[in-house]
């Protein structure tokens, strides 16, 4: 009897208690997501090599580049809203960090449509994010033409 006992100790129950404290260690290291929606109120149709990049930034560092977390590049298809989902590891966010959501729109490298303001976020909240881009201005535009 003894005997059935130390087996099931040694062969049952150890295997047990190791797949536990795996999995307890896994569970921490949780993937988490992002997600919400990038719009422009500009009537424009994009061509087919438009590219949406989205970014989650750690921006704690007002002296410093933000510090990117993790990204997610769409092709479009032309449809709005463009729906993203940042997936990160819920390890990378610290607490007492400021965190913002950056989006730009490029056409050959070029950018037609971004963020023109931070989009402050808790990654931690499972809140969905609407974004509305801005056109941005021709250069020349800009400058006007000389005269």
């Amino acid at each position: 009897m003894l005997d059935r006992i130390t087996k099931f100790l040694i062969f049952g129950l150890a295997p047990l208690m190791v797949g536990i404290l795996t999995t307890t260690d896994m569970s921490l290291a949780a993937e988490r997501r992002l997600t919400g929606e990038v719009i422009y109120r500009e009537r424009m149709i994009l061509p087919g090599n438009a590219v949406l990049t989205v970014q989650l930034l750690d921006t704690s560092q007002p002296d410093a580049p933000a510090r990117i977390i993790c990204e997610q590049r769409v092709a479009l298809t032309g449809r709005l809203p463009v729906r993203f989902t940042l997936k990160f590891d819920s390890r990378d966010i610290r607490p007492k960090t400021t965190y913002a959501v950056d989006a730009s729109i490029t056409v050959d490298g070029q950018a037609v449509f971004e963020t023109n303001a931070r989009h402050y976020v808790d990654p931690l909240a499972d809140t969905p994010m609407t974004m509305v881009l801005k056109q941005v201005q021709d250069q020349q535009s800009e400058v006007g033409t000389p005269g």
